[in-house]
């Protein structure tokens, strides 16, 4: 067995789950589409960097790509709804050839706000998307739903397995398969000592998505009435510094516009930190047992002065959250839910 994973790649699912592969002695090669600070110490067979490139330069990178790995490997992992060539046209190709495929969706990529808008308030959630989010898909308006859908059915049409989570996969037509974002908790300390001078971290990819300016305002809010912490605020930042930061941290804070955790959050878990994030068990499909608070731009000051004035139940979250993610997330669980997919018929 020889396995693709790429071209998209998000929050480094396919660096990390590629490294659980290649520990179960499995031939990977993995490819990220672009680089950055967030993907520090993630190793990529490599990376098409298109984004500096005009978009013919762009499209014969890709073509490039598949001619290259298609003869090589038997599976293809790909990510976020794209896969090698334009509009998916390698899918048929790959089906003819009876190479296994699964295509992998995180959220954005099929997320489409006014069928979202109505599972969130059927599940009685107030903040689901970002109001930056919310704009570009209404601007986007009946195009931008038809292009979604166009990809989903391609991917529905020829893949093998589609894995995505109920949170946003109300546009799908057929049977996806649950498996959760994988985690290196080897490479992350677990320290889970509450400090006399708390420590909180948030670390947005996207500011203006996450509820920074809510969390902002928060934080100097509580400074003016005088509690006594240090705020640690990464943009851009590499996730090697991120992830060191954390494993001294007491509080980490996600995103607020979400029912769901994203990568930060489960690496804060995995260091102990006692998280504020999205978590809303009825509508994410997560486990009830998650451990994290969940947090809107509503009550994210009242979240954040409580966990201030609280270290035991600090600490307590930590335990849980360490916990909860080793149960969950471990990487080499992951990569064997993938490998029997792969092996499967």
């Amino acid at each position: 067995m020889k396995v693709f994973i790429g071209p998209n790649e998000v929050a480094n699912i396919g660096a990390i789950l590629a490294s659980a592969l290649k520990e179960r002695g499995i031939r990977v090669t993995v490819v990220a589409h672009k680089t950055s600070p967030l993907r520090a110490g993630m190793g990529y067979d490599m990376v098409l960097d298109f984004q500096r490139s005009s978009k013919l330069r762009g499209i014969l990178r890709y073509l490039y790509c598949f001619v290259k790995y298609f003869p090589k490997h038997n599976a293809f992992i790909f990510l976020s709804g794209q896969s090698l060539l334009p509009y998916n046209l390698d899918l048929p190709i790959l089906k003819l050839f009876r190479k296994k495929t699964i295509m992998w969706f995180v959220g954005s990529d099929i997320r489409h706000y006014e069928s979202l808008a109505a599972a969130a308030k059927k599940a009685g959630v107030k903040y689901y998307m970002s109001e930056e989010k919310l704009r570009k898909q209404r601007e986007a308006g009946p195009k931008g739903l038809k292009q979604r859908k166009r990809v989903i059915r391609m991917v529905e049409r020829y893949v093998d397995y589609i894995l995505s989570s109920p949170s946003y996969s109300q546009l799908l037509t057929r049977e996806y398969c649950r498996i959760y974002a994988p985690l290196d908790t080897c490479n992350i300390g677990y320290r889970n000592v509450p400090n006399s001078r708390p420590i909180v971290v948030h670390a947005p990819s996207k500011p203006e998505n996450k509820g920074t300016s809510y969390i902002s305002e928060a934080v100097e809010r509580l400074k003016r009435e005088g509690y006594d912490f240090e705020f640690h605020l990464f943009t851009n930042t590499s996730n090697i510094k991120v992830r060191e930061t954390l494993s001294d941290a007491d509080i980490a804070v996600d995103q607020l516009f979400a029912t769901v955790p994203g990568m930060f959050a489960l690496e804060s878990m995995a260091a102990g930190c006692a998280v504020l994030g999205g978590n809303v068990p009825e509508f994410s499909g997560f486990p009830r047992e998650l451990p994290i608070i969940h947090t809107d731009p509503d009550n994210i000051y009242r979240n954040l002065k409580m966990l201030l004035e609280n270290p035991e139940l600090r600490r307590e979250l930590g335990d849980k959250s360490r916990r909860y993610v080793e149960k969950y997330h471990d990487y080499r669980k992951i990569a064997d839910d993938i490998v029997k997919l792969i092996t499967e018929n």
